[in-house]
């Protein structure tokens, strides 16, 4: 039981690293983007940077409850009404 915990935790950290840096990559270039269409003042590395820095604090809750709590939840929800019957 011990070992099944152990390698799925690690499981689910790289699944977390990997959606992680996914999505930070998306976001980063959707805002390259929105400053190459215009209309934003200062430097692009300045836009990037603060957008980046604003979206890392929502990324960081949202991929936590996603990769490392529903999976966990459904394999105990499963396990429960497999050993119920």
């Amino acid at each position: 039981m011990l070992q099944l915990l152990a390698l799925g935790s690690v499981g689910l950290t790289v699944i977390y690293w990997i959606v992680s840096a996914y999505a930070r990559s998306v976001r980063r270039e959707e805002l390259e983007n929105e400053f190459d269409a215009g209309g934003i003042a200062g430097l692009r590395e300045d836009h990037v940077a603060a957008g980046m820095a604003a979206y890392g604090h929502s990324l960081r809750r949202r991929l936590i409850f996603l990769v490392y709590v529903i999976p966990v939840v459904l394999i105990l929800v499963i396990a429960y009404f497999v050993n119920r019957s």
